[in-house]
């Protein structure tokens, strides 16, 4: 898989992981947690955005960036994953709890993954992409983790 390959199926995994908020929004009936899934939402879309500027960046030092192939294949993986996720809200087959909580594996899993592509990226720029990347994700988890709370309190 081309560097190029890699960037689109990532782009991919962010435009899919706002649709699944959007997905799960419609859902919910509580304003706040409505609200809070079409900001995670927006948030995915600015990711989007980061990374398509990091392609940009690698079409001019195309040498800088190589990854495992163990990354693509968690990559897959997790894009699989939110395409399940978004069909499972869609057809009604999951409810707004339990989709809530899977969108918050989904973002560990993203987490982790932006954490291990840092760990093998030697370009300062990149380093800082999959940094903010990897810290978004956490923070969407723990974001995700309070809303689930919230039914119970």
């Amino acid at each position: 898989m081309s560097v190029n390959e890699l960037f689109n199926l990532a782009i991919q995994v962010e435009e899919k992981m706002s649709e699944c908020y959007e997905k799960i929004g419609q859902l919910c009936h509580v304003r706040s947690i409505s609200r809070e899934l079409m900001m995670l939402s927006r948030d995915e879309i600015d990711h989007m955005r980061l990374l398509i500027t990091g392609k940009s960046y690698l079409k001019e030092a195309p040498d800088v960036f190589s990854l495992k192939s163990e990354r693509i294949t968690e990559l897959k993986i997790g894009l699989y994953r939110v395409i399940k996720l978004i069909n499972d809200v869609h057809n009604k087959k999951i409810g707004l709890q339990e989709a809530i909580n899977d969108a918050a594996e989904l973002e560990r899993l993203f987490e982790q993954f932006h954490l291990k592509t840092l760990a093998e990226v030697n370009d300062p720029s990149l380093k800082e992409l999959f940094e903010r990347l990897s810290t978004d994700d956490k923070v969407h988890a723990e974001r995700l983790i309070g809303v689930l709370t919230s039914f119970y309190n």
